[in-house]
């Protein structure tokens, strides 16, 4: 078996085994828990998440051999590698016969240039595989005891009034398309309401799902990247639930697969849009 065949067979056999990953992720329930460790690998596609979330779920930060080697770490004896994928851009050129020249009978043909994406796989380490230099340790932007002050910013951070009123039954919050703002019940304590504000800034902001037809849908995305967004600046979000999810196991594994690469881009763009407000208004998180 010749190489080139070799790697393509290997990865078939990843691609296999990222649809596997998601898959028991699903059934096991651990969507959630999949999420809470997804906040550390923003770099990374959400096939890829899957993969090293499958091969090492207490995974923190992972780099290919090399990048650990410029940052003066080195790999521990009989550290394993986890299977990624990455894209490679090739061109082909192909010749396409002119028209006119099978009229007259010519060989006369024009060169077109083709771009496709074809995929491959490497390995990356996670930083317990490795020694050396010690790394330096991520700054937590926001305080889970500051609670109160992520509110306030969050509330100043909106594009749309967010109003405290007395909602009854167990609504605790919404975001009314209509009228253009964010309701959060009044008797709820700061955590939930951050929570919440999280919640329907997300539905606000980026959900594009027909409510009425794919309520499911908007929902899942939503608490995944308001879960993700808030679990990324140290807020204990316990009220996101995802069991419903479980379900999905039976259904098209690959509209799970796009529903989460949509949850993880757009926790990203959420994310640095709040960076970005921090940045400019370091005095209201001071």
């Amino acid at each position: 078996m010749n190489k080139k065949a070799t790697k393509k067979e290997k990865t078939k056999e990843l691609f296999n085994k990222l649809i596997d990953g998601v898959t028991n992720i699903i059934k096991s329930g651990e969507f959630k828990k999949f999420l809470k460790f997804s906040k550390n690998f923003h770099n990374y596609s959400f096939n890829n998440m899957v993969l090293i979330f499958s091969q090492m779920p207490e995974a923190t930060q992972v780099a290919g051999f090399k990048k650990w080697e410029s940052m003066g770490r080195r790999l521990k004896k009989g550290a394993k590698g986890i299977q990624i994928i990455y894209p490679i851009k090739r061109k082909q050129t192909l010749k396409l016969q002119n028209q006119e020249s099978i009229i007259e009978n010519e060989e006369q043909k024009e060169e077109k240039t083709v771009e496709y994406m074809s995929y491959a796989y490497t390995y990356v380490y996670d930083i317990s595989q490795t020694f050396g230099q010690k790394m330096p340790l991520e700054d937590s932007r926001i305080n889970s005891n500051n609670m109160v002050e992520f509110l306030n910013f969050l509330k100043s951070f909106s594009p749309y009034p967010v109003i405290e009123d007395n909602l009854y039954g167990g609504t605790q919050g919404y975001w009314s398309p209509k009228h253009k703002y964010i309701v959060l019940k009044k008797e709820l304590s700061i955590d939930d309401k951050v929570s919440v504000l999280l919640h329907e800034l997300t539905h606000a902001l980026y959900d594009d799902f027909n409510y009425k037809e794919d309520r499911n849908l908007s929902e899942t995305f939503v608490e995944s990247v308001a879960f993700i967004t808030a679990d990324y600046f140290n807020l204990d979000t316990s009220k996101c639930s995802f069991n419903y999810i479980t379900g999905w196991a039976n259904g098209d594994v690959k509209v799970i697969l796009e529903l989460g690469d949509k949850i993880q881009k757009t926790a990203n763009q959420f994310i640095k849009q709040i960076e970005e407000y921090q940045k400019q208004n370091l005095k209201i998180i001071a």
